[in-house]
């Protein structure tokens, strides 16, 4: 089974659009919850905003970089993971374990709707599908590392000088003692 996580209702039909890699693309997961990650876009494209990983085991690991965040970023918000049986001449360009990529159309067989996509995630945490680090239970190594890769984020987007993206503002909004030592 192959998913996609989307904010749009009503799909027949996957179609590849350009994405960050630059070329035309439909992304899937073979998780269902790494695809249901994927159903808010907290930035504007190009630019994106998934804090997750994996455990030894292949458990998805959502990682908390700011108080609350996993509610902030999907509390209240409805999605659809639509599921495709057939995906042929797939390629994994992110290197993520379960994610690949397709340049055809492809035609949806299922939709699962989440009215609430937190609350679906809490229940796959209680199942054991998803690790949910909340940030106050994060180490100071693992907020050093949040701290460099925030920093390496604004750098490397140029955000300083673009204020008014979308990432500028979340970025400002959520971090700002980051925003403000980053030159």
């Amino acid at each position: 089974m192959y998913y996609h996580g989307s904010s749009v209702k009503g799909l027949k039909m996957l179609l590849p659009h350009l994405s960050e890699h630059k070329q035309p693309y439909i992304y899937f997961a073979t998780n269902p919850v790494v695809a249901a990650f994927y159903m808010v876009h907290i930035v504007e494209r190009p630019y994106n905003w998934f804090t997750y990983g994996f455990s030894q085991s292949g458990i998805p690991i959502y990682t908390e970089y700011y108080p609350n965040a996993m509610a902030d970023v999907y509390s209240g918000k409805t999605g659809y993971l639509y599921q495709c049986n057939e995906v042929n001449n797939i390629q994994n360009p992110t290197n993520i374990n379960c994610a690949y990529v397709c340049e055809k159309p492809i035609i949806i067989n299922k939709c699962t709707e989440y009215k609430d996509i937190y609350e679906n995630f809490l229940e796959y945490g209680k199942q054991g599908k998803l690790i949910i680090q909340r940030y106050e239970t994060l180490s100071k190594k693992m907020l050093s590392f949040i701290n460099v890769q925030v920093q390496s984020e604004i750098k490397e987007n140029n955000l300083k000088n673009n204020p008014d993206l979308s990432y500028s503002l979340f970025l400002r909004t959520h971090f700002p003692d980051i925003w403000d030592s980053t030159r």
